[in-house]
Parts: C-alpha cells; sequence; structure tokens
C-alpha cells in the first residue's frame, strides 16, 4: 500500500505538491496552548517529510512557486515597510543596516564552526533568518561557480533541507528571544512597554489612509426613491420582497 502511494506521487508530482500545502497548513493551525507553527513553516516541515519519497519537481515549478512566494510575501509586507520609512526613515534605515549586519555575521560564524559546505550554508542562512529571496541568488551563484554537474545539483538540492530546518528556529526562535529572552536581558516589563507604545501610537490622528477599525456605532442606511416599489412598506416587507 505504501509503496503503490509512493510510486503515484513519484509519477504524479503535482500530486505531492498539493498534499505538502494540505498537510501544511494542517500542521500550521495546530496549537499548543497559545502557541502555533503557522502554514509557512508547516508546509516547510510538510515538503522536508514528502520531499524524503524522491519525488521529482519541474525546475520550472519549482521557479514558478518560488516567485508566487515571494510575491505574497512582498504584496503583504510591501505597505507596511512603505509607511514604516515614509514616517520614520532614518531610524528605520539605520536600524536595517544594523541587522543586516548581525545577521550575516552570524549566520557565517554559525556555517564556519558546523563546517557547512555553500549549499547547506546558503540554506541555512536563508532559513534561519528567513530570508526567502537568498535562496534565489544563492542558486544562482551556485550556477555560476563552473562545478561539475553532479557537484553543483547536490548543492542545489542541500539549499531547501537547510533552509525548511533553520527556517523552524528562524521563526519559533525569534518569537522566544523576543518574548521571553529580551525583556529579561534588557529588564524590562514587556507587558507595561507594550501598553506604553500602543498609547503612543494610537494618540492623535491615523496615518494618511489609514482609519480606526474601531467605531462606537455602526449603521447603514437607505434612501428610497419616491416612486420606488418599497414605499410605504414595513422593513421586515421590505426584506421579504428584496431577500437579498
Amino acid at each position: 500500500m505504501f509503496h503503490w502511494f509512493v510510486t503515484t506521487l513519484q509519477h504524479h508530482p503535482e500530486l505531492a505538491i498539493f498534499l505538502t500545502l494540505a498537510i501544511g497548513y494542517w500542521i500550521g493551525n495546530l496549537k499548543i496552548g497559545n502557541f502555533s507553527l503557522g502554514s509557512v513553516t508547516g508546509v516547510l516541515l510538510a515538503g522536508v517529510l514528502v520531499g524524503q519519497m524522491d519525488i521529482t519537481i519541474s525546475e520550472n515549478v519549482k521557479s514558478v512557486f518560488f516567485l508566487l512566494f515571494l510575491f505574497a510575501v512582498g504584496y503583504g509586507v510591501g505597505p507596511q515597510f512603505v509607511r514604516g520609512i515614509a514616517t520614520n526613515g532614518a531610524p528605520q534605515a539605520l536600524f536595517a543596516v544594523v541587522i543586516c549586519f548581525i545577521c550575516l555575521a552570524a549566520a557565517y560564524i554559525a556555517i564556519k564552526v558546523a563546517g557547512y559546505d555553500v549549499g547547506f550554508g546558503a540554506g541555512l542562512f536563508a532559513g534561519s533568518q528567513t530570508i526567502s529571496a537568498s535562496i534565489g541568488l544563492a542558486t544562482d551563484a551556485i550556477n555560476r561557480l563552473g562545478l561539475p554537474a553532479d557537484k553543483a545539483k547536490e548543492m542545489l538540492n542541500q539549499i531547501p533541507v537547510a533552509y525548511a530546518v533553520c527556517y523552524i528556529w528562524g521563526t519559533i526562535g525569534t518569537g522566544w528571544i523576543l518574548s521571553k529572552i529580551g525583556p529579561k536581558l534588557l529588564r524590562i516589563d514587556l507587558v507595561a512597554e507594550c501598553k506604553k507604545y500602543k498609547a503612543e501610537m494610537s494618540s492623535g490622528e491615523p496615518e494618511t489612509g489609514m482609519g480606526s477599525v474601531w467605531h462606537a456605532i455602526t449603521m447603514r442606511a437607505y434612501q428610497i426613491a419616491a416612486d420606488g416599489k418599497t414605499v410605504g412598506m414595513t422593513v421586515a416587507e421590505a426584506e421579504t420582497f428584496i431577500p437579498d
């Protein structure tokens, strides 16, 4: 039965893709207390498991799905990035430079200590820092090294494995450090600071193009034409007359 299942997925890799998505979303929605992995991490874990069945995916399909993932991330984060730069540009730019340096240095040290080659190193960097776009850069760089085809393919196959495994720590570890370790090292009350920050950010007029999602009273009014079919009807009669 299992052999038939594996053979079917190997002959129909599109089924493996959608199976990975289904399992990943299911894993991502599982909650242990208040903690959940999320859909992205869940799909990556499912991909690692399903990938053990030696399923070959077209390079074109890999590229298309990877670009769709990057587009979705940029489409969701882009507006926040632009608003942040427009309102508080200089500190944000300086913070970005510092973070880039720290992320690169930390990953480089970990790669050297672990003795990883280019493939695993690129995957470790992309996953631990959750910088998916670097996979494309690493892939292009490996292809330009002029290595033998087998060696280049081996390195390229190492990237997604290391990326998927390290992405878990890049997601969970970051949240754990920011919520638990960081406040203790800085000796701050995270709850009190969050309330203070919320009060500061919610004071005054909202940013251009943004409105409050909270309203004391929400209502909807309709203007009926003088010769309308619902003139003289009660609300109940009008709703029956026009159910939708």
